[in-house]
């Protein structure tokens, strides 16, 4: 496979599934549906009787940035199975990748010896909203109509987030303007804002939906949602 079709396309079908001890099966699929979206779907209990968390559409970056991250890892390099450390847990994990169904694939799965970057892709996947089972309250709604329901706002955290200079691309002043009206009209700031970041570069896009999901207040899935739509 060629870099260029990595780049512009870089996987058919994207799969992991993990299950830990007292914990139900968490499962991800990000799947190409079209040259320009995949689809997202994330579910969790038993493969015979999953409930769904949420299915929704994401862009062709979603896909190139989790490629991207996977490379870096070394998750193409895994080997087929691997088996328990020298203390078993009950980690059982299984990571599926189709480049182009009946031609190439890559498949991996094992226990409680993990190989190197496993928890890299871990964290990236949390981008994702995969779910965390530490912290269950950490996962925003999904599908509500007022996006800012979702997550428990500070306002005022919101606001220094985007007039102090941490957030590349937007004029300060407009932001802050912005906010002052979400109390009031929470989806109407939503568009507002969408606005003014899809007049920004696409790779000016990608460090701002970094800086906020580093601010700690929502995963960069969320901020995805909530700024393309």
């Amino acid at each position: 496979m060629s870099a260029n079709t990595v780049a512009e396309l870089p996987f058919q079908n994207f799969s992991f599934t993990l299950v830990e001890d007292k914990l139900p099966r968490r499962f991800l699929r990000l799947k190409a549906a079209d040259d320009a979206l995949f689809e997202l779907h994330v579910e969790k209990g038993s493969a015979s009787n999953p409930v769904s968390q949420f299915t929704r559409m994401v862009p062709l970056e979603t896909a190139q940035r989790l490629m991207k991250k996977m490379q870096e890892a070394g998750v193409l390099d895994w080997e087929e199975t691997y088996g328990d450390a020298l203390a078993p847990g009950t980690r059982r994990w299984s990571v599926s990748i189709v480049f182009k169904e009946g031609v190439f694939s890559i498949a991996s799965r094992g226990g409680s010896d993990v190989p190197a970057g496993f928890e890299e892709l871990i964290e990236e996947l949390y981008r994702l909203d995969f779910p965390r089972a530490a912290n269950p309250k950490s996962q925003v709604g999904q599908g509500m109509s007022n996006p800012l329901a979702s997550m428990d706002v500070d306002y005022a955290q919101m606001a220094d987030l985007f007039s102090n200079g941490g957030i590349e691309g937007f004029d300060p002043s407009t932001l802050v303007d912005l906010l002052s009206e979400a109390r009031m009209n929470p989806s109407g700031l939503q568009g507002r804002i969408r606005d003014e970041f899809h007049q920004l570069p696409p790779d000016e896009q990608e460090r701002m939906l970094d800086a906020l999901a580093s601010s700690g207040m929502a995963s960069r899935a969320w901020w995805e949602r909530f700024l393309r739509g």
